[in-house]
This record gives structure tokens, C-alpha cells and sequence, in this order.
């Protein structure tokens, strides 16, 4: 179970999510028309068949990587005889999942990448450009178990997923779709194990006990 201060940075963490990128989906498809206006957006450019091959295969790999990394994660994250304890975050997560694939494409990919090309930067460039800033975004997870080395691994961890997401925007031929739902499945497979995890140091096994000292006795 969560102790109340890791409570409070899990819930904070999705809740936040759910508000504040859903608020700005809102804004920007809003009216008595909105899902037809987000269904016309991300079904007028569908993508190529190799942009939804590499989302499938960053997908799988994604997933297995943060599986193989902590232990915490990989015992939940396929496992619902675990969820019990976090069934209530497991639902939020979902709804947060689905927000941020969203949000954050638009947002990471779409947008700065199309803004770079405006101003005349190479593909490289736009690449490089939505990888840092998505991993800069990403490195407060680190943050949250007061560590600047998890702080510093979250931001790599995820600016190369973030690199994976802009290669496929470009092979898609500049389609968000592919990228949103790579997106939003990671984070249905990692949420809300990846803030829990983040919040509370769980990376390593779940009944994982200190080696004794030298010469200690056992308790």
C-alpha cells in the first residue's frame, strides 16, 4: 500500500493530468461538435502501414524495457491479481493513459515538430528537438523520489521514447495517429505502476531485503 505522501503525488500526478491536458484537448476541439472535429483530425491522415509496424514494435519494446527495469512494474503490469491494492488508481490511470497519448502528441510531435519545419530545421533537428523536450517534461517522475539520478534516468528513458515517437510521426508522413495510440497503449501497460514506482523508490523487487552485515545475526 501507499504511504499518505506517496498517495498524494500518485493521485496529484493523474488527476493533474486528467485536468490540466484535458482541459487543453477541451479547448482546442471544444464546442457542441468536438468529437466529431477530434474524429475528422486524426482520421484525415491515418499513416503509412510501416509508421503502425514501428508504433507496434516501440509499443512492445517500451513496455518490456520498463518491465525488465523495475520489478515493480513488471509484477503488476500484466498481473490484475496485483491490482487490488491500486484497483482505484488503476481506473483513474486509464482515463489519464488515453488524455496524455492524446495531448502529448499533439503537443510533442505535431506541434513543435511542425513549428521546427516552419523555421526551416532539418528533419534531424525537429527529431532532436520533440525528443529533449519530451524528456525534459518527463524527468519530474524522477523527481518525485527525491532523486536527481532517477531525475536524470527518467529523462533519458523517455526522450529516447520520445525520439521512437518522432521517427514514426515522420515515416507516418507527419500522421499523429500512429504516435497517439503507441502513446496511449505504454501508458495503459505502465500507469499507474510508473508513478508509484517514481513516488515510493519501488524500482528494484517487491520483497526485496537489505543484505545483513558482515557478522550481523539474524533478527
Amino acid at each position: 500500500m501507499l504511504d499518505r505522501r506517496a498517495a498524494r503525488i500518485v493521485w496529484g500526478s493523474l488527476l493533474g493530468v486528467i485536468l490540466l491536458e484535458g482541459w487543453a484537448l477541451v479547448a482546442s476541439f471544444g464546442g457542441p461538435h468536438a468529437m466529431q472535429r477530434l474524429a475528422r483530425y486524426l482520421l484525415t491522415m491515418p499513416g503509412t502501414l510501416p509508421a503502425w509496424v514501428l508504433a507496434a514494435a516501440v509499443t512492445v519494446l517500451y513496455a518490456g524495457y520498463a518491465a525488465r527495469a523495475s520489478a515493480f512494474i513488471g509484477a503488476h503490469m500484466l498481473r490484475p491479481s496485483n491490482w487490488r491494492p491500486f484497483i482505484g488508481l488503476r481506473l483513474v490511470a486509464v482515463l489519464a493513459a488515453l488524455v496524455s497519448g492524446f495531448f502529448e502528441e499533439a503537443f510533442f510531435r505535431k506541434m513543435l515538430m511542425d513549428l521546427a519545419m516552419q523555421h526551416g530545421a532539418a528533419i534531424a533537428v525537429q527529431v532532436a528537438v520533440s525528443a529533449l523536450a519530451f524528456g525534459a517534461a518527463h524527468a519530474v517522475w524522477g523527481l518525485f523520489g527525491g532523486s536527481l539520478r532517477a531525475a536524470a534516468g527518467a529523462m533519458l528513458a523517455t526522450g529516447v521514447l520520445g525520439l521512437a515517437l518522432a521517427a514514426i510521426y515522420v515515416v507516418g508522413g507527419r500522421a499523429v495517429l500512429p504516435c497517439i495510440v503507441a502513446h496511449a497503449a505504454i501508458n495503459l501497460l505502465l500507469e499507474p505502476w510508473l508513478i508509484i514506482a517514481a513516488a515510493t523508490g519501488r524500482w528494484g523487487r517487491l520483497e526485496a531485503k537489505a543484505p545483513a552485515a558482515p557478522g550481523s545475526r539474524p533478527a
